[in-house]
């Protein structure tokens, strides 16, 4: 070996030497091989604060953010702070009302809020202010996957992993997966949110507001190289939902709360696999089962077993009720459990009001001899629907096989208005379903002038994709917005 390779060979064994050491002593006790600590539990060194540097402190080994907005910004030696493919993952705990974030590839800015790099979202119950309802929760890519459902409790810790690879980014918080996110050749962005892309850069914490308190115990980082494969682990499948490139990046971009909420667990459908299409898809969603005699739910012991299966889940948890007086029959307790409660009508009795109720889908079962008659019972039987404490009424304007022709005729406006407005009334939403083409647009148009809101659903009967295009296109066609949306108010998940 000649003396100049020697050089070459010595001046990369020392560089290869310092990095280590630099990383050994970033990541102090407690590291696994590989990570990197990125806060030392004592100080402040590493990282440098924006605006307001007082409201970041150090107590009892935590990394307390409380004041004025600051973000405060990773400057240490572990990747000369340029991380592109890394896992990142942090502990953390909120009080009530804490607003907070993690952003990723972004770089210093002495005032406002980062404008370079994504953020990932910490907020657990803020309600927001001034009229505004934040509806991105812990969990969300800020603006780009928005997760609605607040399921991380206040006053506990979380713990929260973000994953860079090429152009994947997969966030989970306490081992359940909230994002899968594959950023397009040319994301949507609006201009105030044009750095929201990958690239390369810093970490950086949010202080939100004078009002939030959070703490970060843990923050540490695994590099990973540039030929790291990114498809691994497999990622679910959004083929089939009527998602074009960037559809998804705009309706969270709109802030619209997008949500399925008519997902029944039946079929080969798990909430584990609802967790990942949602990861993926962007669209979140609402799991169920139906609760009545002869469905899958009939007693207290089988719901109470039911919500502990999906309970603290990001996904919303909710009951289809088949039997009229079902919330006299259940306890209290259980049902203040759930986020929404979906009703329909299309059970109810034939062929008067003392019969014994028929499933209306079963045209064998009844005959509907004077379509008039019967459908001043139907309204009626909607109304008695809506008065129960559901939260959403599926299928709207449902009519059975036998006069589902004369739609029109029986469905007149002023029908429309009383089901409409009893819905207002009863702080009901009405459903827009993908599959079914219910309610038709004149009912659609007439409940958003007259202020009802809205939800979206596919009521799948196994575990594969349904095309939302219908939904896509409602928002659109219909003008809707946030305000038109319904979305269950954030409650604390029990503790276990």
């Amino acid at each position: 070996m000649t003396m100049r390779k020697n050089r070459s060979w010595n001046r990369r064994v020392w560089l290869v030497g310092l990095v280590v050491l630099v990383h050994a002593a970033a990541a102090g006790a407690g590291e696994a091989p590989g990570w990197v600590a990125l806060f030392d539990g004592k100080s402040l060194n590493g990282w440098k604060a924006s605006e307001n540097a007082g409201t970041w402190s150090v107590r009892d080994g935590c990394l307390v953010a409380q004041g004025p907005r600051s973000h405060l910004y990773y400057t240490g030696p572990a990747g000369g702070g340029q991380f592109k493919n890394f896992e990142l993952e942090i502990e953390a705990k909120t009080q009530p009302g804490a607003n907070s974030g993690v952003f990723f590839h972004t770089a210093y800015e002495a005032k406002g809020w980062p404008s370079k790099g994504y953020e990932v979202q910490i907020n657990n119950t803020q309600a927001g202010r001034k009229g505004y309802r934040e509806l991105k929760r812990t969990g969300s890519l800020y603006a780009v996957r928005n997760i609605a459902k607040s399921f991380v409790k206040d006053g506990q810790s979380f713990r929260m992993r973000i994953c860079v690879v090429g152009s994947r980014v997969r966030i989970h918080v306490n081992d359940h997966l909230t994002v899968d996110y594959i950023q397009p050749p040319k994301p949507g962005r609006t201009p105030n949110r044009a750095g929201r892309i990958l690239s390369r850069g810093t970490i950086a914490l949010q202080g939100h507001d004078a009002k939030s308190v959070v703490s970060f115990r843990r923050i540490a980082i695994r590099l990973l190289g540039d030929k790291t494969d990114s498809a691994k682990p497999k990622r679910a499948s959004d083929k089939g939902y009527g998602l074009s490139e960037n559809l998804m990046d705009r309706v969270a971009g709109s802030y619209l709360p997008f949500v399925d909420y008519h997902v029944h667990l039946r079929g080969g459908m798990t909430v584990s696999k609802a967790i990942a299409r949602q990861a993926v898809t962007g669209i979140n969603i609402g799991v169920l089962r139906n609760i009545g005699k002869g469905w899958p739910i009939e007693t207290d012991a089988q719901l109470a077993t039911f919500l502990d299966s999906v309970s603290d889940r990001p996904v919303f948890v909710g009951l289809q009720v088949n039997d009229r007086g079902w919330h006299k029959t259940h306890s209290q307790k259980l049902l203040r459990r759930l986020d929404f409660v979906l009703g329909d009508t299309m059970i109810m009795p034939m062929p008067n009001d003392d019969s014994p109720p028929v499933k209306l889908w079963q045209s064998k079962q009844y005959t509907i001899d004077d379509p008039e008659a019967w459908m001043k019972r139907y309204v009626k039987h909607n109304l008695r629907v809506l008065a129960e404490p559901i939260t959403i009424l599926a299928n709207p304007t449902y009519l059975p096989p036998a006069v589902k022709d004369r739609y029109d005729k029986l469905w007149t406006d002023a029908r429309m208005k009383q089901v409409i407005q009893a819905a207002i009334d009863n702080h009901v939403a009405l459903e827009i379903n993908a599959q079914s083409g219910l309610p038709h647009e004149r009912f659609i148009r007439l409940a958003k002038k007259m202020g009802a809101k809205f939800t979206f659903g596919t009521n799948n009967f196994k575990d594969n994709a349904i095309d939302m295009s219908r939904c896509f296109k409602a928002i659109k066609k219909y003008g809707l917005a946030k305000k038109d949306m319904y979305v269950p108010e954030p409650k604390q998940p029990r503790t276990k």
